[in-house]
């Protein structure tokens, strides 16, 4: 049995045959970043909502060393099986990292009948990241590269109870890299409904990171929504996780 962190353990609530998976980030944070809003989405919605938590997060830093975007990309879809086994429609919601996933899914799976990303990452505003595989490559240079990224987790939101790691291997961002590198290529492939949601002082992925996913995708159907103000977290950020929330609720009830 895995040994979670209190609050970072994976949600699920049984509901009606319409499902959600619900993807957290990879930032340092885990399935307690989602847990209001998959609440609030059960109850509004009466569909069925899993929460898991990402291979290597809601335990202890540690647990990541070694983790590959092929392991968060088995959890997502694991985690799409396991509503199929109920549910007649099925739907993702992901945040950061959790989006891209989402994306990614959906590029391979037709039976995702519609997305909401929030913050998700076509690019990121570290100095550093794209630098690793280089770094990571060429032995003096390979020494350069700090073991540890402390955790961007902001004062505001440790004061609300936050649940996560307060640093994450700095390797792991090679998973996150290959993420972004895979996304740019399959979406193309994503034709179902999609909502891209992103705050406009967000300060870890690029400004244009919802424009060129929006851009990206052979969707249909596709809304973007710029919430003007909102950090990266926007979820957990008291002034603006409402108009997120609804937003997000009203697109997946209407599809």
């Amino acid at each position: 049995m895995t040994d979670y962190l209190p609050g970072a353990e994976p949600l699920f609530i049984n509901g009606n045959t319409r499902g959600c998976l619900i993807l957290h980030g990879a930032g340092g944070g885990c399935a307690w970043d989602q847990k209001e809003f998959s609440t609030i989405l059960h109850e509004r919605t009466g569909m069925t909502v899993w929460l898991p938590s990402l291979t290597g997060f809601g335990t202890k830093p540690e647990d990541l060393i070694g983790v590959t975007l092929e392991d968060w990309l088995a959890d997502a879809h694991c985690g799409l099986d396991r509503l199929l086994e109920t549910c007649k429609q099925v739907f993702i919601v992901g945040h950061s990292a959790g989006g891209v996933l989402a994306l990614l899914t959906a590029s391979e799976r037709s039976e995702v009948r519609g997305i909401v990303t929030w913050a998700a990452a076509y690019g990121v505003q570290s100095r550093l990241l794209p630098l690793l595989p280089v770094l990571s490559k060429i032995p003096l240079l390979k020494r350069t590269i700090p073991e540890r990224h402390e955790s961007p987790a902001p004062k505001w939101l440790r004061d609300k109870g936050w649940v996560g790691y307060d640093w994450i291997p700095t390797r792991i961002g090679l998973a996150m890299l290959e993420a972004m590198k895979r996304l740019r290529k399959s979406l193309g492939c994503v034709t179902c409904p999609l909502l891209v949601i992103q705050g406009t002082e967000d300060g870890s992925v690029t400004k244009d990171s919802a424009l060129r996913i929006f851009n990206g995708v052979s969707s249909d159907r596709k809304e973007m929504k710029m919430i003007e103000g909102a950090p990266h977290p926007i979820m957990t950020d008291d002034k603006y996780k409402d108009d997120l929330f609804n937003l997000t609720i009203d697109f997946l009830q209407h599809i």
